[in-house]
């Protein structure tokens, strides 16, 4: 799944994405409230910031702008101060958007009152009624125009009036055209049964009442699991993922269940937006040549990346490289650093950077080791290449292979993530320090502040430099040379 997810990352040749569907705009007013109202039993909220966010086919959008797709958007909005600010949020994320904007109509905004972290309240305006037969003609016009250039389409469907019969219809005539990748979002998927999607995303609560089925917290998991052949029935998809909350999601392959992935769990999760970075992790994920069970774990991840956001959220290509390199101890690029960086700080985690050979490692390494980790809450390790150490300390050196120093290294509790630096050009950990900025850089005690070329890029960054007493008479050189002038009487 790494390599997955670096090929997201890498892609040379951007994917072109047509979104279609309903749009809305999300407002956040935050504040705090410390007393209620005279005249009812309700909180006062003293607002002190509004947020806002494209949400339906507009966070859809972006979350597949952010997976490094070149992605339009075609939707409908009223003419009004709303509309207008969907479009530019949209064009902030170097989206392409088509919106019309009916006379009659007037945006959907759905605004939440915040205090603190507590949602106050939501209230919801706008026009959700159908659109009129001349706003038809104009949009089936349109896909006329444009279907047939791109790689995949999407479908959002909040049932806010966009996607009328008569567009459906005009749909299902273009993709049997051009058959580009086609995956569906909506509460009714039986009215796309005849597009043969590539992919839909219903919650279990949308299978139920597509199948009429009684599910509960006890019996949900098992029924669903048997519904395989009732599911592709009513769709008619090539993949089914039937997301299940914090149960994670069953995915079926026409008629079969493939299997059930896990969710991660989040402590707090804010779940609006989640199925929005779902179903487009799954879409570029496939589009980048995965099968449904790497897919559906790509997509796992960018959920659970977008639920861990406050407000309605969406995920990038860097957030799923950062989480992909979360569980494991090597790290064998920038790019991957530099999105691990960014991971932690917008989690509030203090960074600690320091570098060395470790050639031999020892008591003094590890105890300065563990003093540097302590200086934060992540500790990330820069280690020479062999060709680096050979350069600084002459042809003899290093005793131990690179990779033979990372695995002693990865066996130590103080160490977050180890990173492999050094070529021809620089054998210093600059271009390392500049992709992580770290809040703090730790050195032995044994250099100055002159002896470090690096110090003033981790000054320009606003990060710290430590410089940590080492432990007396122990060296890796010191080591070597015990070795060499002792006479082994057991020779292994």
């Amino acid at each position: 799944m790494d390599l997955l997810i670096k090929q997201i990352c890498a892609a040379e040749k951007k994917l072109s994405v047509l979104v279609i569907g309903d749009l809305l705009l999300d407002v956040y007013m935050k504040g705090e409230s410390h007393r209620l109202c005279p005249e009812a039993t309700a909180p006062v909220v003293e607002v002190n910031s509004r947020q806002y966010a494209p949400g339906g086919a507009g966070n859809t959008a972006i979350n597949l702008a952010g997976f490094g797709a070149e992605v339009t958007c075609l939707g409908i909005t009223g003419n009004d101060a709303a509309g207008r600010q969907i479009q530019q949020l949209l064009s902030r994320h170097h989206i392409s958007p088509l919106l019309f904007s009916p006379p009659e109509r007037r945006t959907i905004c759905k605004t939440r009152l915040l205090a603190g972290t507590q949602l106050i309240a939501r209230y919801d305006t706008g026009t959700e009624t159908t659109i009129s037969r001349e706003t038809e003609d104009q949009v089936i016009d349109q896909l006329e125009r444009i279907y047939a250039g791109f790689d995949a389409v999407l479908l959002a469907d909040y049932q806010k009036g966009l996607l009328t019969p008569r567009i459906i219809t005009a749909l299902e005539r273009l993709q049997q055209r051009y058959q580009p990748f086609l995956a569906i979002d909506a509460k009714n998927l039986t009215a796309y049964r005849d597009l043969h999607p590539s992919l839909v995303k219903p919650n279990s609560d949308e299978i139920a009442r597509l199948l009429q089925l009684r599910l509960n917290g006890t019996n949900r998991l098992d029924i669903l699991q048997q519904a395989g052949e009732e599911i592709f029935n009513a769709t008619g998809a090539h993949i089914t993922a039937v997301t299940l909350d914090e149960a994670g999601a069953l995915i079926f392959e026409r008629d079969r269940l493939l299997l059930h992935t896990p969710a991660q769990k989040i402590l707090h999760p804010q779940v609006s937006g989640a199925g929005d970075s779902y179903i487009s992790a799954f879409t570029v994920a496939c589009l980048h040549g995965a099968d449904a069970p790497k897919a559906a774990a790509v997509a796992g991840m960018a959920a659970a990346i977008a639920v861990s956001k406050a407000t309605t959220a969406f995920c990038t290509s860097k957030e799923l490289l950062a989480a992909a390199a979360l569980n494991g101890k090597v790290l064998t690029d920038t790019d991957t650093l530099e999105a691990l960086g960014n991971f932690y700080r917008n989690n509030g985690s203090k960074i600690v950077f320091t570098n060395g050979c470790f050639d031999i490692l020892h008591s003094g390494h590890v105890n300065y080791l563990c003093r540097a980790r302590e200086l934060g809450d992540v500790l990330i390790v820069g280690i020479n290449t062999d060709e680096s150490i050979r350069r600084l300390k002459g042809s003899d050196r290093p005793v131990n292979t690179l990779a033979e120093r990372m695995q002693v290294l990865s066996g130590l509790g103080a160490v977050t993530h180890i990173v492999p630096f050094g070529d021809i050009t620089d054998d210093t950990p600059a271009a390392l320090i500049a992709a992580l900025r770290p809040q703090v850089f730790v050195k032995g005690g044994d250099y100055s502040l002159e002896d470090l070329p690096e110090a003033r890029l981790v000054e320009e960054q606003h990060g710290e430099i430590v410089l940590l007493p080492l432990v007396k008479d122990r060296s890796t050189t010191a080591i070597i040379r015990k070795i060499s002038d002792r006479q082994l009487s057991h020779p292994a």
